[in-house]
């Protein structure tokens, strides 16, 4: 994961993927903070590392499968917060795009796994 991490982006030799991942994860952050009923149960590091983590498990390596600690706890958080997650998903796909790299943009990559990772 490490080497991955490291990747330079195709026009940039100073810009890693780890970079783009670190924009990625501001997303994530500033969504957590400006919404009240979210908390983030993880300090700043390691919030890091478990997103790194989650973006090459599901879109560089494979996917595995989420099966949530509660399930009302899960369906509340789904219901209130897929349209949030829907968009966060949609500015990741402008950022990777403007960074001309391709994770989250396969066919198989939805929103639902970041709404799987962010519960």
């Amino acid at each position: 994961m490490n080497t991955w991490l490291l990747t330079h982006i195709p026009y940039d030799k100073e810009y890693y993927i780890k970079d783009v991942l670190h924009e990625l994860l501001d997303e994530i952050t500033y969504f957590i903070e400006s919404t009240p009923e979210l908390e983030c149960d993880y300090e700043e590091s390691t919030l890091k590392s478990k997103f790194y983590q989650f973006a090459y498990r599901s879109y560089v390596n494979q996917k595995e499968e989420f099966v949530p600690y509660d399930e009302e706890l899960y369906e509340y958080f789904s219901l209130k917060f897929s349209q949030d997650i829907i968009n966060i998903f949609l500015r990741f796909k402008e950022i990777t795009k403007r960074y001309n790299v391709d994770i989250f943009h396969g066919k198989h990559d939805i929103s639902l796994d970041l709404e799987d990772f962010l519960f």
